[in-house]
């Protein structure tokens, strides 16, 4: 993300992140608005685990012994995030619903949406620095570790995105 991104507000800020995305504030929208989110966050994810397995694949010799049990915890927890992302529970009310999702709630949720798409940026700088150390021959445990660590940071939050969803359906009927 360039500099000129920090200055953005998070609304802004998702909606450069993610091709076609409009935002939630169009209710006829938020479902799709939602599903293509995901979409995006699971497409780059799995660009990540790709380029995993081509870092794991360039490794030779006692490299590839050496690291292969990190590596397949990196890969198992890739997957399983980018699983919880594909079958995350489709977000937010329809226009129909008898309970609405108020705008400052969907403001909240513009603002997690975009971190969310902010910590895949996250791993996917921290898989370039782990191909470097890589090509170069130096250890690259650290470098494992941070991505597991993005991982399982992701892995909350994804949890607290559907408390999140829990908590507005528990709001009150709006007339």
């Amino acid at each position: 993300m360039g500099e000129g991104d920090r200055n953005l507000g998070f609304l802004e800020k998702a909606i450069r992140l993610i091709p076609g995305y409009k935002g939630y504030k169009n209710k006829e929208e938020r479902r799709d608005n939602d599903q293509l989110l995901r979409a995006m966050l699971v497409q780059r994810l799995e660009r990540v685990r790709t380029g995993l397995n081509e870092v794991i694949n360039s490794l030779k010799g006692p490299a590839a012994l050496a690291a292969a049990g990190d590596m397949d915890r990196l890969v198992k927890r890739l997957e399983q995030v980018t699983d919880e992302v594909r079958f995350a529970e489709r977000g937010y009310r329809g226009w129909f619903d008898i309970h609405k999702v108020r705008e400052e709630e969907l403001d909240g949720l513009y603002q997690f949406d975009a971190g969310l798409a902010e910590d895949v940026a996250l791993l996917e700088t921290a898989l370039k620095s782990l191909g470097e150390a890589a090509r170069s021959g130096e250890p690259f445990t650290a470098h494992t570790g941070g991505m597991l660590d993005i991982l399982f940071k992701f892995s909350a939050k994804m949890a607290s995105r559907s408390n999140l969803m829990i908590d507005l359906e528990r709001n009150q009927p709006i007339d």
